[in-house]
């Protein structure tokens, strides 16, 4: 977790919009501020100051905001000290000592982990339950040493590819900043670096939620579902999520034999869906004419827009890709 991330997370806490596994984190981080801070505080106000911050992490509804802020007026300047304490121990152990090229495990708040990559070399994280996170170069995660009831939640600051092990009752969520990827079991790759006007998730297999970090209500959030082979790129100035494939599809349904890929004299439209199933890719046919076409071609072995400049070339068309879709237009076969 980052400056930013931190501070933002404060901010959704101070507000009363922190989610299970944010006020987790943040009890936690209380917690570890309260046992480390030099601040000469009684024994009684320790535990009034902490009996109080738990009781603000558990209410999170609008009308209690207002005194979640008087509560802090009236901790009065001790607390105020505590908190600054707690935040300059916070980024003192997150920012110092690094050492170039190694892997860095932080303690944050008791119970709480990051991992900060600065090797030149991807590193493989095994998580509690079994996932299994490949943390890139250059970034870092924080996650609770053990997850809560119903919910798996970590922050990422840039790029990892996350193998999730299912559990279909336990959520898995990944948070970025303003986006939240959410998935039940699945592989998936997430691009999100603080100093990127973007973030980018991709999906390899299962399914996955993408939505933005938001208080809104979950039907007015703004999301999108991702499949194989799809990918979404949130703009973080306009807020705008773009769903597209990736640039490399691979075949995600193999065939059932070598010969599945080989057409003679085959229909256009039996041609496409053979497609359609082996890459998890819708593709429509927008001139009809095009489904009279036949197609005699040898498609083993290809990446599929190979395969789609062929199929096209064949029948006098050309395909054009619109967010997660492909479209053939053309003026079809003689």
């Amino acid at each position: 977790m980052n400056q930013h991330q931190f501070t933002t997370l404060l901010e959704k806490y101070l507000a009363g919009n922190c989610t299970v596994e944010e006020q987790l984190l943040m009890e936690q981080w209380s917690d570890s501020m309260l046992q480390q801070a030099d601040t000469p505080l009684a024994a009684a106000d320790r535990e009034a100051i902490d009996r109080r911050l738990r009781t603000r992490l558990r209410k999170t509804t609008a009308p209690r905001q207002a005194s979640i802020r008087l509560l802090w007026y009236s901790i009065g300047a001790a607390a105020s000290v505590l908190l600054l304490a707690g935040l300059g121990w916070y980024f003192l152990r997150s920012h110092t000592g690094i050492a170039a090229g190694t892997e860095i495990l932080a303690s944050l708040p008791k119970g709480v982990i990051q991992i900060r990559n600065t090797s030149d070399k991807p590193r493989r994280i095994t998580l509690e339950d079994g996932s299994v996170v490949i943390l890139k170069m250059n970034s870092s995660i924080s996650y609770p040493e053990h997850f809560g009831d119903k919910t798996r939640s970590v922050l990422l600051d840039g790029e990892a590819l996350f193998e999730v092990r299912k559990n279909p009752v336990k959520p898995f969520m990944v948070h970025t900043g303003e986006l939240i990827t959410e998935v039940l079991g699945t592989r998936f790759t997430i691009r999100s670096y603080a100093s990127t006007p973007s973030i980018e998730v991709r999906v390899e297999s299962g399914r996955v939620s993408v939505y933005e970090n938001s208080s809104k209500h979950a039907v007015a959030r703004n999301g999108v579902i991702l499949t194989p082979n799809q990918r979404v790129i949130f703009d973080k100035a306009t807020r705008k999520l773009e769903p597209g494939l990736v640039e490399h599809p691979v075949v995600i349904h193999p065939p059932s034999s070598p010969q599945q890929f080989l057409f003679e004299e085959t229909p256009l439209p039996a041609v496409l869906t053979e497609l359609e199933k082996a890459f998890g890719v819708e593709i429509l046919v927008e001139n009809q004419n095009l489904t009279k076409c036949k197609l005699t071609a040898d498609l083993t072995d290809l990446p599929l827009h190979n395969q789609l400049d062929l199929v096209c070339r064949s029948v006098n068309a050309a395909y054009q890709q619109r967010g997660t879709v492909i479209f053939i237009n053309g003026e079809g076969c003689p």
